[in-house]
C-alpha cells in the first residue's frame, strides 16, 4: 500500500507536468508565431494563377486583375520572403495591394520563389535557389512579359519585396534595372561590400526603403543580424548607406529633405520619419519606422511577435504606392510644363 501510495504522489505531478508543458509549449509558440490573418476585403476583381518556363524550370505565379483596368495599367510585381510564398503574402499584408489595385486599377502579379528562396545577391545565403543558381532575375521578366502580352501595352512596372523579397528587389535594382519603373524594399538592406557578388550596373533607379530600427533580423544600423532565429547570412549595409548608395547614383548631392510623419495611432513607442532625395535622375526615399521590427507596417494584421513591433503610424503598401506613382507625376507635370512653354 504504501508502494502503491509513494507511486501516486510521483505519478501526480508527472501527468501534470507533461499536460502543462505542452499546453504552456502551444501558448508560447501562438503568441511569438501565429499572426492575426485577416479575413479577405470584399474585392471586386478576380485572382488568377499562372505558369512560365524559365532555365528549364517551371514556375508559378499568382495575379490579381480589377474589373477596370486604367488605360496603360501599371503592373505591380510583389516579392515574398523567406519560406513564404505569394499566397502568403497576400494575407500578411492583409490583402491591401489587392484593395489598392480596386481603387486605383492596377494589375498586382505575386511570384512564387523557388523553394520559399530567393537567388538574390547575398555571398553568405545558402539557401537553395542560389545553391542551384536559379535564374530568378529571368523568372521575374518572364511574369512581367507574360502580363504585358496578357494585358496589351508597354505599361508602367513597379517591383517591390519584403524581406528576402526586398533583398531579390536590391538585385534587380542593382543588375537588371531595366526591369521596372520604380522599386521598393521593406525590411531588407543592401548586402554588405564583401557579402554581395552582383555585377553592378551603376544606373539611377528610383527606389524607396522602408526599415524599422528595431529589426533585429535585417538590422537598421548595419552589419549582421542580431536575432537567434535567424542564421548568419552576412552583413549588410545600414538603411541610410542604401538609400545614399541609390541617391549617388542619381547625382544626388545634396542631404535629403528629413520629415517626421504624422502620429497616427498615437502611441508613443513607434513613429516614422521619411527622407527624400528627389530632382534628380531618380526619386529616392528612406522611410524610417522608428520602434518597428521586421515587419511591414500597417494596421490591418497583427504580425508574427517574433518579428518585432508592427507599426501602425503607417501604412507601409500605401505609401509604397505612393512612391510609385509620384516620380510618374513628376514626369507628366513636367511634360505639361514644356508643352505650355512651347505653346
Amino acid at each position: 500500500m504504501k508502494n502503491n501510495s509513494a507511486f501516486r504522489d510521483l505519478l501526480v505531478p508527472v501527468l501534470a507536468v507533461c499536460v502543462f508543458l505542452p499546453g504552456m509549449a502551444g501558448m508560447w509558440w501562438r503568441y511569438y508565431f501565429e499572426f492575426s490573418e485577416p479575413q479577405p476585403p470584399s474585392l471586386s476583381g478576380t485572382l488568377q494563377t499562372g505558369r512560365v518556363k524559365v532555365g528549364g524550370l517551371e514556375r508559378t505565379f499568382s495575379v490579381y486583375v480589377p474589373p477596370e483596368l486604367t488605360r496603360n495599367a501599371p503592373l505591380l510585381v510583389a516579392l515574398h520572403g523567406a519560406n513564404s510564398s505569394g499566397q502568403k503574402l497576400r494575407r500578411f499584408t492583409g490583402y491591401e495591394f489587392e484593395s489598392l489595385a480596386d481603387r486605383h486599377g492596377f494589375v498586382v502579379v505575386y511570384p512564387d520563389s523557388f523553394a520559399g528562396s530567393w537567388n538574390d545577391c547575398r555571398v553568405a545565403s545558402y539557401n537553395t535557389a542560389r545553391r542551384q543558381g536559379i535564374d530568378d532575375v529571368g523568372f521575374v521578366k518572364a511574369v512581367i512579359a507574360n502580363l504585358q502580352a496578357r494585358y496589351g501595352g508597354q505599361r508602367p512596372v513597379y517591383v517591390l519585396g519584403y524581406s528576402t523579397g526586398g533583398l531579390m528587389v536590391y538585385r534587380l535594382a542593382v543588375e537588371a534595372p531595366e526591369t521596372f519603373t520604380a522599386a521598393a524594399a521593406i525590411s531588407a538592406n543592401l548586402p554588405a561590400d564583401g557579402n554581395s557578388d552582383c555585377a553592378p550596373a551603376r544606373t539611377p533607379v528610383s527606389i524607396a526603403i522602408v526599415n524599422g530600427t528595431a529589426d533585429q533580423i535585417n538590422p537598421f544600423d548595419g552589419g549582421n543580424p542580431h536575432s537567434v532565429w535567424t542564421m548568419n547570412l552576412g552583413a549588410v549595409q545600414s538603411a541610410e548607406q542604401s538609400a545614399r548608395y541609390f541617391a549617388a547614383l542619381a547625382g544626388h548631392a545634396n542631404e535629403p529633405h528629413v520629415e517626421r510623419l504624422p502620429d497616427r495611432s498615437h502611441h508613443a513607442s513607434t513613429w516614422a520619419e521619411r527622407s527624400t532625395w528627389s530632382c534628380g535622375k531618380a526619386n529616392i526615399e528612406l522611410l524610417a519606422i522608428h520602434g518597428g521590427g521586421h515587419t511591414i507596417s500597417q494596421p490591418f494584421v497583427r504580425q508574427p511577435r517574433i518579428l518585432g513591433p508592427t507599426s501602425t503610424d503607417i501604412d507601409a503598401p500605401a505609401e509604397v504606392w505612393r512612391f510609385f506613382t509620384q516620380p510618374a507625376e513628376t514626369v507628366a507635370l513636367a511634360h505639361t510644363g514644356r508643352e505650355a512653354g512651347g505653346r
